[in-house]
């Protein structure tokens, strides 16, 4: 009997997601409900399945990491102003939480069957980068609860239920968990909601977070509809079609209940910023990509430190695509001789390439380089704003 119990307990953790979200993810069972799955096709005509290739990019990607922080912060938390013991000021709870300092750093402990959410945290730019910093007690318990992510849309007041915040309109959510295999590995699981509806649900390891590597730093990256995940710099959730054209204002940290007593979960350094375009797409679907932010020394080939984020991702896609083969094109204002502007902006475009060649062991055989001097403006130069659209470089696929 006892060994029944244990079995029947077990299955009953597995499935107590499904169960709090009131089963989203059945089958469309009526007219309206196949209204429903055609919609859904339209946003994504494929489900990720339980490969490397899906879930991460490819083995590649998670051995080196091509995140990239938003270089705008528009939130940030630390929780330094806090007073030990207090909840934070600045933050909502339908449960309690106290302010917790763990190796001379303030953090969060959060109670179970709650929602924590920052007040002043009221909109994410349709590319954003979210990062935060979450850590356990030890020996931290299978049954206990996972801690879980919601990025969402709220219209109205936040709900006071805490199991309500699964059954938004539209969500992306995604957990993590130290210990949710009998191995003691961690896992994450994934979840996408619309209209009230689930239609992208998966799992996967995540060695990283466990007992032995209880502290771990959490990475979300936003591209428009795109969403990934990563801990540690591993890229563990790169899903193409998540997030839906609603307007996103809100994130929620979201958990159940501990098993024990002694279990905690503690999160910190959490931090929203607004993050470029989705340069993977411009280049590889779109064939062509023009930034001004590439900048150099005035009247020099030297690129400055400022410009080394934009150049970090571009070095990520082509070496990922290594059947890519682009054109790199620099152009100049018309201040100075003709001449010169030319030369200058052939120089620039082969640093350009030489970055990319000497960081990213990119071929020399699948970049061109070609300046253009100030032969080609987008605008007559009659301002400072004006030169500075002019000052660019552009990278065009070329087979």
């Amino acid at each position: 009997m006892k060994i029944l119990i244990t079995t029947l307990f077990v299955f009953l953790f597995t499935f107590s997601y499904s169960q709090i979200t009131n089963n989203l993810g059945k089958k469309a069972q009526n007219s309206t409900e196949k209204a429903f799955e055609k919609k859904v096709y339209n946003r994504t005509n494929e489900k990720p399945d339980s490969s490397e290739d899906s879930r991460s990019g490819g083995k590649s990607s998670a051995q080196n990491s091509d995140f990239i922080s938003g270089t705008k912060v528009l939130f940030e938390e630390n929780f330094r102003n806090d007073a030990e013991g207090d909840f934070p000021v600045e933050w909502f709870t339908n449960s309690s939480g106290e302010i917790k300092t763990i190796n001379n750093k303030k953090w969060l402990q959060l109670s179970d069957k709650g929602s924590f959410t920052p007040i002043k945290l009221t909109q994410l730019p349709e590319n954003f980068t979210f990062e935060f910093d979450v850590t356990t007690t030890d020996n931290y318990n299978f049954y206990s609860t996972p801690l879980q992510v919601v990025f969402t849309e709220k219209k109205t007041k936040i709900d006071q239920i805490w199991n309500t915040t699964l059954k938004r309109k539209e969500a992306v959510i995604f957990n993590i968990h130290p210990a949710s295999s009998l191995s003691g590995s961690g896992r994450s699981e994934v979840f996408v909601i619309a209209d009230k509806k689930e239609f992208i649900k998966n799992k996967v390891d995540v060695p990283v977070f466990s007992k032995n590597n209880k502290t771990v730093h959490v990475q979300v990256w936003r591209q428009k509809s795109r969403f990934r995940m990563y801990v540690d710099g591993k890229k563990f959730w790169d899903l193409p079609s998540a997030f839906g054209d609603v307007n996103y204002n809100q994130v929620i940290f979201f958990i159940g209940t501990y098993k024990n007593s002694n279990d905690k979960l503690f999160i910190s350094n959490i931090k929203l910023a607004e993050a470029g375009e989705d340069l993977r797409h411009q280049l590889l679907e779109n064939g062509s990509f023009s930034t001004t932010d590439i900048l150099f020394d005035t009247n020099k080939t030297i690129i400055k430190p400022s410009s080394f984020k934009i150049l970090d991702e571009l070095g990520n896609v082509l070496r990922e695509n290594p059947k890519v083969n682009i054109s790199i094109t620099g152009h100049t204002d018309n201040v100075g001789k003709d001449a010169d502007n030319q030369k200058l902006s052939e120089n620039r475009s082969k640093a350009v390439a030489d970055y990319f060649k000497t960081k990213f062991k990119i071929s020399a055989s699948i970049l061109e380089t070609f300046g253009k001097g100030a032969s080609e403006p987008l605008n007559e130069n009659s301002s400072e704003k004006d030169k500075m659209q002019n000052r660019r470089v552009e990278f065009k696929v070329i087979k």
